[in-house]
């Protein structure tokens, strides 16, 4: 009996348990309050379409802007590449003209003083295999200097 009892009343409080939640649950938000929200986000995603137009007018208009400069730009290097024989700009020599008469002219200037400045003999200081800076003794350097001081050779 107590088996029976207590599935009883299990199956009443599962029935009023879900007419409650249903009730609960089931009433949810209002209609007044659902178009509110609609409107709410209607509103805001034409706000962020005109936005996004007038940002892509702007860059458009950039990119537009760009495009005129390049082309002109491209318009004057193709009339420097070939100019025209109606338009009498003034010409401009070119850089190598005056450079290579320039080098020509210095080049056999330093060639004949470089010429007449070399000799064929070695400084004082290489003149032998076993003089120089880093050859010898300390002490028979030292000697040697004070030697050409005082103006004797050993």
């Amino acid at each position: 009996m107590e088996i029976i009892i207590s599935l009883s009343l299990l199956i009443v409080g599962g029935v009023i348990g879900f007419f409650a939640a249903r009730y609960w649950y089931g009433r949810g938000p209002s209609q007044a309050t659902v178009q509110q929200a609609e409107n709410n986000l209607k509103a805001l995603l034409a706000q962020q379409a005109e936005h996004h137009v007038y940002q892509s007018r702007a860059l458009i208009d950039t990119v537009e802007k760009q495009c005129e400069a390049m082309k002109e730009q491209l318009n004057n290097y193709e009339s420097l590449l070939r100019p025209d024989e109606s338009t009498q700009a003034p010409e401009v020599p070119f850089y190598g003209e005056h450079a290579s008469t320039y080098l020509r002219n210095t080049l056999n200037r330093d060639a004949k003083l470089h010429k007449a400045s070399s000799t064929d003999t070695q400084p004082r200081d290489f003149a032998a295999a076993g003089s120089g800076l880093f050859a010898g003794d300390s002490s028979k350097q030292s000697e040697t200097i004070t030697d050409e001081a005082k103006g004797t050779k050993s």
